[in-house]
């Protein structure tokens, strides 16, 4: 998981105030996303500003009536996404050649990177030239070299002086769409390098200055992102590393601070482990809100109509078998019991609960089926199903006594569940259906 370790400490006040009781912890809650930002090298003075906005938005929430606690989760997720970008931003390739110059530290993965960039373009049909302009660091060229021939690009430069490498390749620049440069890894207090760099760009005259951030940067991110933006204007970010366990803080302050977006992350070595960065995706992951947001699309895409009233029954825990029908019947087009409770927070983690969705994904279809045989009266009011109605329910599905059975305990079950869980989460994923509950 990227960013794992700011991540899990996020997961865990989100998860903290989605199950609490209270207003207090809403405090409580913020202090801890306040020392989760801190821990996770997310800059002082942004965790500060960003935290004052988010209190002053719950304030302004709070003038508007009742805040409820999905709606604090609401605040924090959006200032988070306006730090990382609200919108996804692209690279627009308007001119042909298009340059790209990648910097950035030393072992940040700039090469590898250049790889994945060149590799995404050729995808799209662009004639892509890979120049490398690493001559600082031992065998820089040859690994490029490799990567090259790996994706089945053109590669030039090399020589020990990048200056001269772009000078001697320009003029075969007009045969492509797209030309990456890699150059050396710089610390920005190197002053030859940051001379080289200079240089560099002054020959290259690139269309986009992209930098190259590890996500295990830390609190040095902030000093080094502002170097190079003073020095070469960064337009993009791409963030390499986030398959580790880094906490990643540094590096979304590195965005934050220099004003440039993050476009691409590269999450291992391999060549496809590249994609673009989708900045809101990027924060429900981080808050663990992602399983709402995947249940959103699948819904959308099966279309699954949600029925208000009986919504409204199951978050009571006051439901019938017509509802449970009605929820196991979009279940069915959804996936799993199982995986759709683990998508969401309010859901009790039980033995007891888990023990309840194992059964209830073996016997989905089954109990579908007994249900289909069952009356309107003893849909609505299963009291009334006595021993003669569990035979004649049986014998009508072609499944036994013992399942009808199973399924009137379940029922029990998921009505004591439901009484347990935090009805305020259910209520908050059914208004994102757009339903008043």
């Amino acid at each position: 998981m990227a960013f794992e370790g700011l991540s899990n400490r996020l997961k865990e006040g989100v998860k903290k105030l989605l199950n609490s009781t209270g207003n207090e912890k809403i405090e409580e809650v913020l202090n801890d996303i306040q020392t989760a930002l801190l821990e996770g090298d997310v800059d002082k003075n942004l965790v500060e500003k960003l935290m004052k906005k988010i209190k002053e938005d719950i304030k302004a929430n709070r003038g508007k009536g009742l805040v409820t606690r999905e709606k604090v989760v609401d605040v924090i997720y959006n200032d988070l996404v306006e730090i990382v970008g609200n919108e996804e931003t692209k690279i627009n390739i308007d001119v042909i050649p298009f340059k790209i110059l990648l910097v950035g530290l030393f072992g940040s993965g700039k090469t590898t990177t250049a790889a994945k960039l060149a590799n995404y373009y050729k995808k799209r049909g662009y004639r892509v030239l890979l120049l490398g302009l690493d001559t600082f660091r031992p065998a820089a060229y040859q690994q490029l070299e490799q990567l090259a021939k790996q994706i089945n690009v053109k590669l030039a430069g090399g020589g020990t002086d990048p200056v001269k490498a772009v000078k001697n390749t320009v003029g075969s620049f007009k045969n492509f769409d797209v030309v990456i440069a890699d150059s050396a890894g710089r610390d920005i207090l190197d002053g030859e390098l940051v001379k080289e760099i200079k240089a560099v760009k002054e020959t290259l005259k690139p269309n986009n200055v992209t930098l190259v951030i590890p996500a295990d940067l830390g609190q040095n991110a902030a000093m080094q992102v502002k170097g190079f933006h003073s020095l070469l204007d960064i337009n993009n970010i791409i963030l390499t590393k986030t398959d580790g366990t880094a906490n990643g803080g540094g590096a979304l302050t590195a965005a934050y601070i220099s004003g440039a977006k993050v476009t691409f992350i590269g999450s291992g070595e391999k060549i496809n482990d590249f994609e673009e960065f989708n900045p809101k995706k990027f924060v429900s992951k981080l808050l663990g809100l992602e399983g709402i947001e995947s249940l959103l699309e699948k819904a959308k895409e099966e279309n699954i109509q949600v029925n208000e009233e009986s919504a409204k029954r199951v978050i009571k825990g006051e439901f019938n078998l017509m509802d449970v029908y009605e929820q196991y019947s979009s279940a069915k087009k959804m996936g799993s019991p199982k995986k759709i409770a683990e998508m969401m927070p309010g859901i009790p983690s039980s033995e007891k609960t888990k023990e309840l969705l194992d059964r209830q994904e073996e016997n989905l279809g089954k109990f579908l089926n007994l249900m289909d045989s069952m009356t309107k009266e003893e849909l609505e009011n299963p009291k009334t199903i006595d021993a003669s109605r569990i035979k004649r329910i049986a014998t009508g599905s072609g499944t036994s006594e013992e399942l009808v059975r199973e399924l009137l305990e379940q029922y029990k079950k998921m009505k004591t569940v439901m009484k347990m869980s935090n009805n305020r989460q259910f209520s908050g994923l059914l208004r994102r259906f757009g339903l008043k509950v």
